[in-house]
């Protein structure tokens, strides 16, 4: 666990969102190994020392009939780049797509990351132009919550 805290830590050093990362060590244990993990860890290991990572999780898209695979970390040391480290993870992940009967792997990538952009390209991954990723967080996801306590009275929601 201390070595996937690590690689999580440097991938969001090098993506400029370490102030992003609040997960500690105890909550990927309980959410990725616990009795309901929510994701999935692999890791890279050359010589005992674990230098490449990737996690995924599961998700539903009500149109589609069982889970597909979302990519949410890759990440590979440095100095062990351009070894296939980053192909063999993918690989694992394909895999377990494969294995729950995901007809996809998905993922988001920054529009300033062109070498990852590149490697995924390369992998077989297209991006969807029709597509854009949005984001709810802060205040404006607190003034949203806030709405809710003070709802419509005449419309009813249950869930």
């Amino acid at each position: 666990m201390p070595a996937l805290m690590r690689l999580k830590r440097l991938l969001a050093e090098a993506e400029d969102s370490a102030h992003a990362v609040r997960a500690s060590a105890a909550d990927w244990l309980r959410d990725g190994f616990g009795p309901n993990p929510g994701f999935s860890a692999f890791v890279a290991d050359m010589g005992g020392a674990v230098v490449g990572m990737a996690t995924c999780s599961r998700r539903v898209i009500t149109g589609w009939s069982g889970p597909v695979v979302f990519l949410q970390d890759l990440f590979v040391k440095p100095a062990h780049r351009r070894h296939g480290i980053a192909g063999a993870l993918m690989a694992r992940v394909a895999a377990l797509a494969g294995e729950i009967g995901s007809p996809i792997v998905e993922l988001t990538v920054r529009a300033d990351n062109v070498a990852a952009q590149t490697f995924y390209s390369r992998a077989g991954f297209r991006p969807l132009p029709q597509c854009l990723t949005y984001v709810l967080a802060g205040p404006a996801l607190d003034a949203l919550a806030r709405d809710d306590e003070t709802g419509d009275e005449a419309l009813a929601l249950a869930g």
